[in-house]
C-alpha cells in the first residue's frame, strides 16, 4: 500500500466521499427501520433512566429506589457515572420513557461513532477499505442488537474513539507532534468524559502515559497536562454531583483463577460472534479463528515499532475485563470491535504481495462478512421485545403501586426495573442463592414484600416459606409474597 493511498478522508475523491455519506445514511435508515418495540429486562437501562429522571426533576441523583446488595454486586452499582444520564435527562424531560425516541438518540450516537471511527482509520486504510469498514460496523447484527438497548456503551464508544482521533491528530506522528496546551486539555476532557460515562474508561490515563513514554521516551508536558485536566474535570463533577461508593470494589473479592479463565475464554470467543450467520456455528468459529489470527498480525504490524494510543488502550481494556469478575461476553468486548475490524483490514491490505491480491482479499473479506450478516439477520427476531412492557409485568407493576406502601422494601429479580416502574425501593436476589445469603438479603432491606416468577426453582418458595412468607397475589407469571400475620 502506497503512503499516498492513505491520506485521510480529506484526500478522498468526490465519489468516495459521497459513497461514505450514503453509507452513513443507509446505516441510519436501516437501523431505524429495524427498530424493535419495548425493552428487555436488563436493569442497566432502568437505573440510567432513574438517574436521568432525577436530574430532569432536580431530585437527588442517587435516589433511584435501588438498594445495593453486596451478595449481588454484579447486578449493578449503587449509582452510575453521570455523563450518560446527563445525556438522557433532556430527552427524558421531553419524551419520558419513550423507548422509540430514546433509541433514535442512541442511533444518532452510533452513526456518529461509525463516522469518527472511519475517519480515524482512514489515515491507515485506503479509501475503499475505509468505506468497507463503515459498512461492516454500521450493518453488523451485533450492533443492531445493542441499538435496541438504552445503555451507556453507545456514548462511551463515541468518547473512546474521539479520544483516539484527537490524540492521533495532535500526537500520532512524533516527527510532527503538537505540544499545544489546548490539544492536551481537549484530550484530558475526552478522557474524563469516557471515564464519566463508563468506569472502565479508567484505562485511558495510564494508556496515555505509556504511549507518550514509548513515543517520546520521557514524561511529556502533553501527558501531564492531559491527565491533570482529566483529574480537574473529574473533581468538578464530584463537587457538583457528590456520589458515594459505587460498589464496584466489592467485586474484587470474587477474583480467582476460575473467574479469570472464564472471562478470558468468554471475552476471546466473543469476537467470533461477528461472523455468526444463523446457519453454521462451525463456519463462524473457523472464520473467527482465522480472521482473528489475521487481526492479531495486523495489530502487531500496525503497532510496531510505534504503538498508538488505540493499541495500548485496547490491550489495557481487554486485560481489565478479563480480570474483573462478571465482565465477560460480547457486551464487554463491544468497544474493541471497531479496532478489531480495522486491524483485520490493515493486515489484508498490507500482507498480500501484489495490488490485485490485496484488492481480492479485501473484497472477499467484506463480501463474506456481509453475507454472514445477511444470514444472521434472517434468523433474528424483529418483533416486540419480551420485557417489562409485557401485559403480565404491567399488571404486576400496577399491583405494586396500589398495594405496596412506598416505605416498604421489595425483593425482585430485576430490582432496578421494579424501582423505575413503580417508585418502590427494591433489592435483588443474591447471586448464590441459599438460606444464608437469602437471610442476609432479607435483613439488608429489610424486605417486606417478595416477588417470584412461575419458572423460578421450587427451592426459592421453600426458603421463603421458612422465612414466614406466603403468596398474597399472583398472575400468570408473577407472585407477590408477604410475611404471615402474627397471631
Amino acid at each position: 500500500m502506497e503512503a499516498t493511498d492513505c491520506q485521510g478522508v480529506h484526500g478522498w475523491t468526490s465519489l468516495q466521499k459521497n459513497t461514505f455519506a450514503a453509507i452513513l445514511i443507509l446505516i441510519f435508515l436501516f437501523q431505524l427501520a429495524a427498530m424493535r418495540q419495548g425493552h428487555d429486562w436488563g436493569g442497566d437501562f432502568a437505573q440510567y433512566l432513574s438517574h436521568a429522571r432525577n436530574l430532569a426533576n432536580q431530585h437527588d441523583y442517587a435516589d433511584t429506589g435501588y438498594i445495593y446488595n453486596p451478595d449481588a454486586a454484579v447486578i449493578g452499582p449503587r449509582a452510575y457515572p453521570p455523563i450518560f444520564p446527563l445525556f438522557l435527562a433532556p430527552l427524558y424531560a421531553l419524551f419520558g420513557a419513550n423507548y422509540t425516541a430514546l433509541r433514535v438518540a442512541i442511533l444518532l450516537l452510533f452513526v456518529a461513532t461509525v463516522a469518527v471511527s472511519t475517519m480515524l482509520f482512514a489515515k491507515r486504510l485506503s479509501p475503499w477499505s475505509s468505506i468497507g469498514f463503515a459498512a461492516l460496523i454500521g450493518l453488523c447484527p451485533i450492533f443492531w442488537d445493542f441499538n435496541q438497548a438504552i445503555i451507556s456503551e453507545h456514548l462511551f464508544l463515541l468518547w473512546w474513539m474521539l479520544t483516539f482521533a484527537t490524540y492521533q491528530r495532535f500526537r500520532g506522528d512524533p516527527d510532527h507532534a503538537s505540544d499545544a496546551l489546548g490539544a492536551a486539555i481537549l484530550t484530558g476532557l475526552l478522557v474524563y468524559l469516557a471515564v464519566g460515562t463508563r468506569t472502565v474508561g479508567i484505562v485511558l490515563p495510564p494508556a496515555v502515559l505509556l504511549t507518550e513514554a514509548i513515543l517520546y521516551r520521557r514524561l511529556t508536558r502533553f501527558a501531564v497536562v492531559s491527565i491533570m485536566a482529566a483529574i480537574v474535570f473529574y473533581a468538578i463533577h464530584k463537587f457538583l454531583l457528590p456520589i458515594g461508593g459505587s460498589g464496584y470494589l466489592d467485586q474484587l473479592s470474587e477474583i480467582n483463577l476460575r473467574s479469570l479463565a472464564s472471562n478470558l475464554y468468554a471475552d476471546s470467543v466473543s469476537f467470533v460472534f461477528l461472523w455468526k450467520n444463523g446457519h453454521s456455528k462451525l463456519l463462524a468459529a473457523a472464520m473467527g479463528l482465522g480472521l482473528g489470527m489475521i487481526g492479531i498480525i495486523g495489530f502487531i504490524r500496525e503497532s510496531w515499532p510505534r504503538p498508538q494510543l488505540l493499541a495500548i488502550a485496547s490491550v489495557f481494556y481487554f486485560l481489565l475485563i478479563v480480570i474483573w469478575p462478571g465482565a465477560n461476553g460480547i457486551r464487554m468486548t463491544w468497544p474493541l470491535l471497531p479496532a478489531f475490524l480495522f486491524w483485520i483490514l490493515y493486515a489484508l491490505q498490507n500482507l498480500p504481495r501484489t495490488v490485485p491480491q490485496r484488492k481480492l482479499c479485501l473484497a472477499g473479506f467484506v463480501v463474506i462478512t456481509l453475507a454472514c450478516y445477511a444470514g444472521q439477520y434472517r434468523s433474528l427476531e424483529f418483533g416486540p421485545i419480551d420485557g417489562p412492557e409485557s401485559p403480565a409485568a404491567q399488571e404486576l407493576f400496577a399491583e405494586v403501586k396500589s398495594s405496596v406502601n412506598p416505605k416498604e422494601v421489595c425483593l425482585f429479580f430485576k430490582p432496578r426495573v421494579l424501582a423505575f416502574y413503580t417508585g418502590r425501593s427494591s433489592i435483588g436476589y443474591p447471586i448464590s442463592l441459599n438460606a444464608e445469603s437469602l437471610d442476609r438479603t432479607l435483613e439488608t432491606g429489610p424486605v417486606d414484600v417478595v416477588f417470584t416468577q412461575s419458572e423460578q426453582l421450587p427451592e426459592v418458595e421453600e426458603l421463603l416459606e421458612k422465612n414466614g412468607f406466603q403468596v398474597d397475589w399472583s398472575n400468570a407469571e408473577f407472585q407477590l409474597w408477604r410475611r404471615k400475620a402474627t397471631p
